[in-house]
């Protein structure tokens, strides 16, 4: 009953946040009319209209966009000059597909490459994990189950479905699960670490910079504010499971005890604690964390650009990670809906950038992964993605330090 509730949860979510998406968007060519604006016949707009461009014609003024007037069949030709970009100016609101169609290509490539060190950098990261708890993997095995749980990411809800791939392979065979699974979840939780510690970054610099606007300087301060006191707590809470005198004090060595030795929750926190004495692996993973999602947010802060948008660099690479962290949460398919909301909320300016436009970002940033994930998938059809050769030690004691 109760994965059928989550089953019929995650749907409603998925479905929602579709849903959201669609209502967003600008599916065809718009020009927004501001009120009181005088057509070309002299008849004034009481309040705010919308005109469905119907044609362009290239021969025209500058090339005039052809449109009827809402309410009768007055064909209403607007020329290009006219168009603005306040609230007191006539804009041209494209639709997805002229958002996407017009699109730099040049910028696209130059953000996919922008994805590429990712993956080896990441595959880097854990395998330091590893080595470090005794686990003698070769780097390439290491690589190819990290691109394996890249193809299984859009296999499942959320982006860490992948996790679950490479906890499941790197365990079997290891003959000590809770160290494999323990060096997965260390992996993703550095991750994550280097991924708030970014935003801090990109945001500490903004607000250094100075020059920014009331209302971007009130976003990028809060936006600060709260990523820093978030990435206090990530550190904090870690530090105070892994004081001894606090778990002394706490008596949670006495509980756990109490559930012996071979309790799965016995094992998880011993393969846990072993890590308080490699505290220099986890900090080199959280700070090699940096390039990978510092690429991962200018790609897409390109593709945005790409896309027409004028929002400032820096202000993007401090809220994208924002926007990624939500897409983490296992809520809907590859956070459909999650990220698109906060986008809109944080990132929409008149001018600057449209609902489309960030819609199209997201999704391209998205294109840029599967794109990456179809080799993912070519390895997990070659076969043999298992970190240790498959003999019957799964029950084995651990081996490792």
């Amino acid at each position: 009953m109760k994965k059928m509730l989550s089953l019929v949860l995650k749907l409603t979510l998925a479905a929602a946040g579709i849903g959201y998406i669609v209502w967003t968007l600008t599916w065809s060519d718009q020009i927004a009319v501001p009120a009181g604006y005088t057509y070309p016949d002299g008849q004034v707009a009481g309040a705010k209209e919308v005109l469905i461009v119907q044609a362009k014609d290239p021969g025209g003024a500058e090339g005039a966009l052809l449109t009827h007037r809402p309410g009768d069949e007055t064909v209403i030709s607007i020329r290009r000059s006219e168009l603005g970009v306040t609230a007191k100016d006539l804009r041209f609101k494209p639709g997805i597909v002229t958002t996407m169609c017009g699109a730099d290509v040049s910028l696209l490539l130059v953000g996919l490459l922008l994805i590429l060190p990712v993956f080896p950098v990441q595959a880097f990261r854990w395998w330091l994990l590893m080595r470090c708890r005794g686990m003698d993997v070769p780097f390439a095995r290491a690589m190819r189950l990290t691109m394996v749980g890249l193809f299984f990411n859009f296999c499942m809800p959320g982006m860490t479905g992948g996790d679950v791939v490479k906890a499941y392979y790197a365990a079997k065979g290891s003959g000590a699960r809770g160290v494999a699974v323990m060096s997965v979840i260390f992996d993703r939780v550095a991750g994550l670490l280097g991924l708030i510690l970014l935003a801090g970054i990109a945001g500490a610099v903004m607000l250094y910079r100075g020059g920014l606007d009331g209302d971007t300087l009130r976003l990028v301060q809060i936006v600060t504010a709260l990523i820093w006191l978030g990435f206090v707590g990530a550190v904090v809470g870690p530090l105070i499971y892994f004081s001894r005198r606090v778990r002394r004090g706490l008596g949670l060595d006495r509980l756990i005890g109490r559930l012996g030795p071979g309790h799965i929750l016995v094992r998880i926190d011993d393969a846990a604690l072993a890590y308080r004495d490699h505290k220099r692996v986890i900090l080199a993973c959280v700070l090699v964390s940096l390039p990978v999602h510092f690429c991962q947010a200018l790609a897409a802060a390109l593709a945005g650009r790409a896309l027409g948008m004028g929002l400032d660099l820096g202000l993007m690479l401090t809220v994208l990670p924002v926007i990624f962290l939500a897409g983490s949460v296992p809520l809907t398919y590859q956070g459909l809906g999650v990220m698109e909301a906060l986008a809109v909320a944080m990132l929409l300016t008149p001018g600057l950038a449209t609902a489309n436009q960030l819609v199209s970002m997201l999704v391209l940033i998205r294109l840029y992964l599967i794109a990456y994930a179809l080799v993912g998938a070519v390895m997990m059809l070659r076969g043999d993605i298992h970190l240790f050769p498959q003999i019957d030690d799964q029950d084995a004691e651990p081996k490792f330090a």
